[in-house]
């Protein structure tokens, strides 16, 4: 289901994110002592509140790096997906799945793992603002798919890149 694979691709994306050297933002929530910091506030959707704290920060940089009005990205799609990833992230299996993606220790495994979300999809070497295709095509397969390759083409490199959606406007 598209949705469960824009919650892997946002918590994976989130946390290499903030993981880089230097960090493409500054939220650290998806981290260690980020997630017990939010336990503490939220005991039973301590993963959801990461992810979404995470996704908050890494949405107002690519809002600002993008820079183009009706641009929709990993971070931020429109209304009515955006509503269905917040009641998807409350349910008891999108837990779990959160949990065995918390597990995964090191930027390695987290960037296999992305890769693997990306499929046979490749990207070139870019940085900055990389466009993936219309917003209205964000449910189908290989949009995420385009926008997972860009996201591991600069984590590979080191390079920051922002893969956005023309929304048309």
């Amino acid at each position: 289901m598209w949705i469960d694979a824009f919650i892997r691709g946002r918590y994976l994306v989130a946390a290499l994110g903030e993981s880089q050297s230097p960090p493409w933002w500054r939220s650290e929530a998806t981290s260690p002592v980020g997630r017990r910091m939010l336990e503490r506030l939220f005991p039973r959707t301590v993963l959801a509140a990461s992810l979404e704290t995470a996704s908050r920060t890494a949405s107002l940089e690519h809002d600002t790096r993008i820079g183009r009005v009706g641009a929709y990205h990993l971070f931020r799609l429109r209304i009515a997906d955006e509503a269905a990833i917040r009641e998807r992230l409350h349910l008891p299996d999108t837990t779990s799945r959160l949990a065995e993606l918390a597990a995964l220790a090191d930027a390695q495994a987290r960037l296999e793992a992305l890769a693997t979300l990306a499929g046979s999809a490749s990207a070139a070497g870019s940085q900055g603002p990389v466009f993936c295709g219309a917003a209205d095509a964000s449910r189908r397969d290989r949009t995420l798919q385009a926008i997972a390759a860009s996201y591991v083409a600069g984590f590979r490199s080191g390079t920051p890149v922002y893969p956005y959606l023309d929304g048309g406007v």
